[in-house]
């Protein structure tokens, strides 16, 4: 019909119809013809009528005068579109034939299944309700390539790419997938990590163009139903192959949809996920995980992210042993790089690329983790010999990690190249300080995870947020601190109800991801007896941190006061330490913080009245009664 539909309406009009606009008509028919738009039914398998009745709607649809004069065919429901029983009285269907119609659209009609035309009140469906045509047939025919607005926030049309950077595994793997691809509809699980250049792996081994849509990115809105018919339109009108990601932690409504699209797909489809996603569908099901790039490969795709940057070629190899980016992560770890580079208005430089990675995994990290920065050095501790020992054969342990576990073999005898610590003491014994410097000494970034923000009462939301703490930190080469380690860690309990199960499930999957952790793990806790027992054989260091002896406190007492201090010269640091043997490091910090204050607004030094008055406030504010030796 086309345009047929214009005619009969103007014939049916008062205006009637001219020679003039019968021709106008017909060289703008011939413009359609001769486009794409006039295969809509091969595209999608319309029979005749069904055709003539799409062209109906979308001329009721993008013509707002013969809009107006649609009443003139009957009534309808709805202000705008056209009704089957109007567009009946257009073609001249007799009774039968309008009813087979009308008939059509309530199942599961190509019209409806693939969301080319809609009705305007899809509760009561007659052969009297108007149907308007969806806007992304409507922009089709008007030769618009946007996607419908119903998906346009997360789906994107990507085609093929050559060139893919990788060791032979991810070659066999391309070409095992471009086999599947040609053959027969079957849904290929594509996993790894985010950023590991899943999408680039499908895009490499498809020749047709791939429609991604990501369910995370979809408005909460849209019902999953009407954004998959969305997607189904939008692969018959590219021809393309669909690539579905976002699906790691649907609703069961949700994946029942998912499962429904990739059973009824007409060719073979993408799915792609952090683990091997669970489908239940009728199709063949494929698997392919994606390795973590080798560090030749991240030196290669290093390269490839910077070009003109052969000035750095010994940087970039430092760079890909050091971090264990996937290709996403370099990606964004070079703009970042070139970004500042270019603010400072200089030449590209290695700090340039360290900080590169370290904005990545800070973005990545944004809102679990913070940068925990210090200052201090051994100089400004005070250990006993032993713990001295343990925290040396620690750093020891890292910094010799790659030698002996993947050198001399001792790692596959092991879950995890990772080196996780627990340090566990009263408070203020400095097990958080010296967690800094030991991060300082490795030349490592040490991240506080914010224990507020992992926990979560949603089931599986803590898992799925310490995970992404665990990835971030392992590309990274950056050192996690878990303070107050106890309450993630704690001990399973026996099973009465649903609390102790999901509580035990928290604790069973932190003993697996820190057994396979590959980065530096640092874990805090004033009570070591409140932590599972399996626990304790993950670790590769115990440091328990006493409370400091009457020497220990008068050494600190002395390191932790600046040189620049204005500090009196009869300041007896070892009475300080014999009167408040209560005190440990972080409590003597604060005495003398408080003391300097007391002192500044006095205008006079810090000097020994000063110092046991502060204490003495410490004391209180730490609980205690303040004896007659500590006032």
């Amino acid at each position: 019909m086309r345009l047929g539909a214009v005619r009969a309406v103007l014939r049916a009009s008062k205006e009637g119809s001219t020679p003039e606009l019968d021709a106008r008509l017909m060289e703008v028919e011939n413009q359609i013809a001769a486009s794409a738009a006039s295969n809509l039914d091969l595209l999608f398998g319309l029979r005749a009528d069904e055709l003539e009745f799409l062209w109906a709607v979308i001329a009721a649809t993008i013509d707002p005068e013969l809009a107006l004069h649609l009443p003139a065919l009957g009534p309808r429901y709805g202000r705008t579109g056209i009704s089957v029983a109007q567009f009946a009285t257009l073609a001249g269907f007799d009774g039968a034939r309008a009813a087979r119609l009308g008939s059509s659209l309530l199942a599961d009609n190509p019209l409806v299944r693939f969301r080319l035309v809609e009705p305007i009140d899809p509760r009561a469906i007659t052969i009297e309700t108007a149907w308007v045509a969806a806007p992304r047939i409507v922009g089709y025919v008007a030769d618009d390539e946007s996607l419908d607005p119903l998906i346009s926030d997360a789906a994107a049309v990507l085609g093929p790419v050559d060139d893919l950077i990788g060791d032979s595994t991810l070659h066999e793997l391309r070409r095992w997938i471009g086999e599947l691809v040609a053959g027969e509809p079957c849904t290929i699980v594509i996993h790894g990590k985010r950023g590991s250049g899943r999408r680039t792996l499908a895009r490499a081994a498809s020749t047709a163009p791939i429609v991604a849509l990501d369910l995370e990115r979809l408005r909460p809105q849209v019902a999953m139903a009407d954004a998959f018919g969305a997607l189904a339109c939008e692969l018959r009108l590219s021809r393309g192959i669909p690539l579905i990601s976002g699906v790691d932690d649907l609703t069961p409504a949700a994946r029942r949809e998912l499962n429904r699209f990739l059973d009824t797909c007409a060719t073979p489809t993408f799915v792609i996920s952090t683990t091997a996603a669970s489908l239940e569908v009728q199709r063949p099901v494929f698997r392919a995980e994606i390795p973590m790039p080798s560090s030749r490969t991240r030196a290669e795709l290093w390269r490839r992210m910077l070009p003109g940057a052969q000035h750095l070629d010994a940087a970039i190899s430092r760079a890909s042993l050091r971090f264990q980016l996937s290709p996403g992560g370099i990606r964004d770890a070079a703009m970042a790089a070139t970004a500042s580079a270019a603010a400072r208005g200089q030449p590209l430089s290695e700090p340039d690329l360290v900080g590169g990675v370290r904005s990545t995994v800070e973005q990545r990290l944004e809102g679990l983790a913070r940068r925990h920065a210090t200052h201090l050095g051994w100089e400004d501790v005070v250990l006993a010999p032993d713990i001295r020992e343990q925290l040396e054969q620690l750093i020891a342990r890292v910094r010799n990690g790659y030698s002996v576990l993947e050198t001399w073999g001792f790692g596959r005898h092991l879950p995890g190249p990772g080196v996780a610590a627990l340090f566990s003491g009263p408070p203020g014994t400095g097990k958080t300080m010296l967690a800094g410097v030991i991060a300082r000494t490795l030349g490592l970034d040490l991240f506080r995870v914010d224990l507020s923000q992992i926990t979560s009462k949603w089931i599986g939301e803590t898992e799925k947020q310490l995970d992404r703490v665990f990835d971030a930190a392992e590309t990274g080469h950056a050192m996690l601190l878990f303070d107050e380690a106890d309450s993630l860690f704690a001990k399973r309990t026996e099973v009465k109800g649903a609390t102790e199960r999901y509580a035990n499930l928290e604790v069973n999957f932190l003993l697996q991801r820190i057994e396979t952790f590959a980065g530096v793990a640092i874990l805090t806790t004033n009570m070591d007896g409140s932590l599972d027992p399996a626990f304790r054989r993950r670790l590769a260091a115990h440091v328990r941190f006493p409370h400091p002896d009457r020497e220990e406190r008068a050494e600190l007492w002395k390191r932790l006061v600046p040189p620049t201090a204005p500090i009196a010269r009869d300041v007896d640091f070892a009475a300080l330490a014999q009167d408040f043997p209560a005190f440990a490091g972080a409590q003597i910090r604060n005495a003398l913080t408080t003391a300097a204050f007391l002192a500044a607004s006095a205008g006079t030094v810090v000097d020994q009245g000063l110092l046991r008055r502060a204490a003495s406030e410490e004391t209180h504010a730490m609980g205690r009664i303040v004896t007659a030796r500590e006032s």
